[in-house]
C-alpha cells in the first residue's frame, strides 16, 4: 500500500477556483479500482493551503491514475492555480 499527502497552495486569488478543481478530482479517483482512500482536507490557519490524503493498493494503481485524463487535466492547470510546486509527502505507517 502507498500513502501519501499532497499540499497544494493557491497562488493568490485562485483558492476558490483551486478548491473546485480538487472538489471535481474526487468522485472519479475514489472509483479507482486501485483506491484505497482519497479525501481532501482546508488548512483552518491558512485557507489557501489544502491536503489530499491519498492511499493506493501498490505503485501501478497510482500510475494508472496519474494517467487518468482528468488528472492530467489538473496538471495542466496547476501553474495557473498553484502558489508554489506540488509537494508529495510519502508516508510509512507506524505499528504500535
Amino acid at each position: 500500500m502507498i500513502t501519501l499527502l499532497a499540499v497544494l497552495k493557491a497562488k493568490p486569488g485562485q483558492t476558490d477556483a483551486l478548491r473546485k478543481v480538487l472538489q471535481g478530482l474526487l468522485l472519479p479517483t475514489r472509483q479507482e479500482p486501485g483506491n484505497l482512500d482519497y479525501a481532501l482536507f482546508q488548512l483552518r490557519d491558512a485557507p489557501d493551503t489544502f491536503y489530499m490524503r491519498e492511499s493506493w493498493r501498490d505503485q501501478q494503481a497510482l500510475d494508472e491514475h496519474i494517467d487518468q485524463p482528468y488528472f492530467q487535466a489538473f496538471i495542466g492547470e496547476m501553474d495557473s492555480l498553484l502558489a508554489e510546486p506540488l509537494r508529495l509527502d510519502y508516508l510509512t505507517p507506524v505499528a504500535p
